[in-house]
């Protein structure tokens, strides 16, 4: 049975990004395939559809091809990746706004334009600028982390993520992360789909959204290194009381207080490969 801790850190964690690579599907099977999750029984683990705005006419037209009339597409929750200029469509449920800028007026302008969605800024890790995360505390926008692609080197270290996670947290900024994280704990995987896909050292989403739990919470800057750098399933251990790490313990009520101020969740091109990989390990029923 799915304890009731990893229930409050998975909760509608992944947004669905079928478009991107390395799945890099076409709108129509990526909407199917989101139609399909929605349905599903692992549902309450899905978050947004990830969403290029030049593409919103052609989602419309699927989604009105592929919904049912017991879940109409202005119900899908939507994340929008959109340029400085771009103005909110009619008829989306646009839930979030990604955009990427180191310019503090433009994360003003993108904030004042979408009102009602969060919008998201995605940084260099490594930005300190207190210029730009005073602006988005001051906005009430978020940051967005890159944390994988399709080669090695475009994975930042763990001292890097944990960096972004502690200055989020000092800060009080969200945040959400997107790329590299299809699977719960860090190892070696395949970076590609394809056949002879190189390996590399991939983050694993466990690892990451409970550090940025835990971080939110006060843990000291190096556990939340040592909690990126876990390999080692066996050492969060899940009850519904909470989840303990090597003696460190963070209630069920703590972890989605953290996701619902902090960590929010991450852009995933499968929705298929985590559910998979958590049954594999026992977590998921």
């Amino acid at each position: 049975m799915t304890t009731a801790s990893l229930q409050a850190l998975l909760s509608r964690l992944i947004d669905y990004a079928g478009l991107f690579p390395p799945a890099a599907l076409d709108l129509a099977n990526a909407v199917e395939n989101y139609r399909r999750f929605r349905t599903s029984a692992d549902a309450w683990m899905l978050g947004a559809f990830v969403l290029p705005a030049g593409q919103v006419s052609a989602f419309q037209s699927a989604t009105q091809m592929a919904a049912s009339p017991d879940d109409p597409p202005f119900r899908w929750p939507v994340s929008l990746l959109v340029e400085a200029t771009d103005l909110p469509p009619d008829g989306l449920h646009v839930v979030a706004v990604e955009a990427k800028t180191n310019d503090p007026a433009v994360v003003r302008r993108l904030v004042e334009r979408w009102p009602t969605a969060q919008v998201f800024i995605e940084l260099n890790p490594t930005d300190e600028r207190e210029v730009m995360w005073g602006t988005l505390r001051e906005l009430g926008a978020g940051a967005k982390i890159r944390t994988g692609g399709l080669t090695a080197e475009a994975f930042p270290s763990p001292e890097t993520v944990a960096s972004f996670i502690l200055r989020a947290a000092d800060w009080r900024v969200p945040f959400k992360a997107t790329a590299g994280l299809h699977h719960p704990i860090r190892a070696m995987y395949p970076l590609t789909y394809a056949p002879d896909s190189p390996q590399g050292l991939m983050h694993g989403f466990l690892n990451v959204f409970l550090a940025a739990a835990f971080a939110w919470h006060g843990m000291a800057p190096d556990n939340v290194e040592r909690v990126l750098l876990e390999e080692d399933v066996s050492n969060f251990q899940f009850t519904d009381a909470g989840v303990t790490w090597h003696c460190q313990t963070l209630p069920t009520e703590a972890i989605a207080a953290a996701r619902q101020s902090f960590c929010r969740s991450y852009g995933s091109c499968s929705f298929d490969e985590p559910r998979t990989d958590l049954r594999t390990l026992g977590l998921l029923d």
